[in-house]
């Protein structure tokens, strides 16, 4: 199962709620540089994860948002195309769910780091479409 490193998803979810590289940097007592290098290794980690298991289940990718931890795809099942959307959820690694069935962890996580307002499928969906 792939998950980021303790540290480095910390300093992860912190900019995801929205925080700036300076305030991590004082919340957590560690350098800005130390930030910034532990985002921009992350964000590579999540696009290479991303990016690996569309290429090992054949899905062609529409959005990648490493920022935040999603990724949008489209995926045959049944000869049938459907939407994939997976999510990076701090301490439980990488989930993926077809069309717009996500469970409440999910849409738990989407409100704390400021995807949607309200925990519910459908503003998620249009929050990960547009």
């Amino acid at each position: 199962m792939f998950k980021l490193p303790e540290g480095m998803e910390r300093v992860w979810l912190l900019k995801a709620k929205g925080m700036r590289e300076v305030e991590i940097a004082e919340t957590l007592g560690i350098s800005r540089q130390a930030v910034n290098k532990a985002l921009k290794d992350a964000r590579g980690k999540l696009f290479e994860a991303f990016f690996g298991l569309a290429e090992v289940f054949s899905w062609k990718v529409i959005r990648i948002n490493a920022e935040k931890g999603f990724m949008v795809a489209t995926g045959k099942c049944l000869e049938k195309s459907i939407r994939v959307y997976v999510f990076y959820i701090p301490r439980k690694g990488l989930r993926a769910f077809f069309n717009d069935d996500f469970p409440d962890y999910v849409l738990e996580h989407a409100l704390e780091i400021g995807m949607i307002e309200n925990p519910d499928k459908g503003e998620l969906t249009t929050a990960l479409e547009s």
